[in-house]
């Protein structure tokens, strides 16, 4: 599939920075991202390929060759925009073959997309977690029922968790793959987003936000489903990145109050805490106190942080009540982390430089190298 990817937007940079993970039958063809959103007419590298793709700001500029659409991730600021982004793509449909949306449209606008496919005999594949297919849920009440105690797996699990959204998890948990991969390890991998499949790994279980089923039962559901995925694919390690935030911001800003993670906690236990952080000049103590936390909370403290360049706007934040953030250059967080955390007893990094992603590699294989022997894993 040649894709067109629309509205492209800074949530789908991770996706185009490791374009080359994607599996072998996706290649993205073109950009458009809509004016306003600050990205058009900038130019993309396509991960390690060397290839390089113009923003487009309207789709009548795209002089690429594309068949599909791959709609990502955005954030709906409201109806109304959702909607005018939905008319556009309805525009494009009688030039495509096949649609694959990985972002959470409201139903009106499923449906309009779905008719108009079936009128044209597009295909129309929608990743939202809601649309994922009862078979993952396949054997596992029974299991429940018979045989309640958790199973410990015989695979190191790395998590990688965030203190809140948009602190780079997926960026890092797809860095971290492609490292993993490279030094031949078979890597079984679960995301923090849906459509994680378009790179041969697994989306994270819908089950887990099902309001009808019982917290505890979802602790022991995850853990019969990733040691189903360790039987089936008989990994080196367990890669998993958590949705969500790890804990509430303050009294105004819960995001659930890091119950998702809870539970993932008490089903896995990591061998490897990857703790992604907003921007902060000078918080070592605060970073030390939230690995405190996860010793006390899951059993399990920060093994290395990496933090984004991103800030919250408190005031801004208390103003609209939802988190509002702003970003700073990614240098002057490599400045902060040379001057004022150097001597931090767990180390940071900003992964998305590439040699410190690669330090941030070798700290996790140093963790989940036995002592005694030096053999990994």
């Amino acid at each position: 599939m040649r894709m067109l990817v629309f509205p492209y937007g800074h949530d789908c940079e991770p996706i185009i920075r490791h374009a080359d993970l994607l599996k072998p039958c996706y290649e993205i063809a073109a950009l458009v991202s809509p004016g306003g959103w600050g990205l058009a007419g900038k130019d993309v590298r396509l991960g390690n390929t060397g290839t390089a793709l113009v923003v487009h700001e309207f789709v009548e500029e795209v002089t690429e060759e594309f068949d599909s659409l791959f709609i990502p991730t955005f954030e709906v600021i409201d109806e109304e925009v959702e909607g005018r982004l939905t008319n556009e793509i309805v525009k494009l449909i009688p030039r495509l073959s096949h649609i694959i949306c990985s972002a959470r449209l409201c139903d009106v606008n499923k449906s309009k997309l779905k008719t108009l496919c079936l009128q044209t005999g597009s295909s129309c594949d929608f990743l939202d977690l809601s649309a994922q297919k009862e078979e993952e849920m396949c054997g596992l009440s029974a299991s429940i029922e018979k045989d309640p105690p958790l199973k410990l797996l015989d695979v190191p699990v790395v998590i990688v968790a965030g203190w809140w959204e948009k602190t780079d998890k997926f960026e890092i948990s797809l860095s971290l793959r492609e490292r993993f991969l490279q030094e031949g390890y078979c890597l079984s991998q679960i995301g923090s987003r849906n459509g994680c499949e378009m790179f041969g790994f697994h989306s994270f279980p819908e089950f887990m936000f099902r309001k009808n089923i019982d917290a505890v039962d979802k602790i022991i559901y995850f853990n019969r489903w990733i040691g189903q995925l360790v039987r089936e694919e008989q990994p080196d390690l367990v890669l998993i990145t958590i949705p969500g935030a790890i804990q509430n911001f303050s009294e105004q800003f819960t995001k659930g109050f890091g119950i998702l993670h809870y539970q993932v906690f008490q089903a896995v236990l990591p061998d490897a805490l990857v703790m992604c952080t907003f921007y902060m000049p000078d918080a070592m103590k605060a970073l030390a106190e939230m690995s405190q936390s996860c010793k006390y909370r899951f059993d399990a403290s920060v093994d290395v942080f990496h933090m984004s360049n991103l800030f919250v706007d408190i005031n801004g934040s208390e103003e609209s009540k939802h988190i509002i953030t702003n970003s700073i250059y990614r240098e002057a967080v490599d400045r902060a982390l040379a001057q004022r955390y150097a001597d931090s007893p767990i180390p940071i990094f900003n992964s998305l430089n590439e040699e410190e992603c690669n330090r941030m590699f070798d700290v996790l294989i140093e963790k989940l190298t036995p002592k005694d022997t030096r053999a990994v894993f």
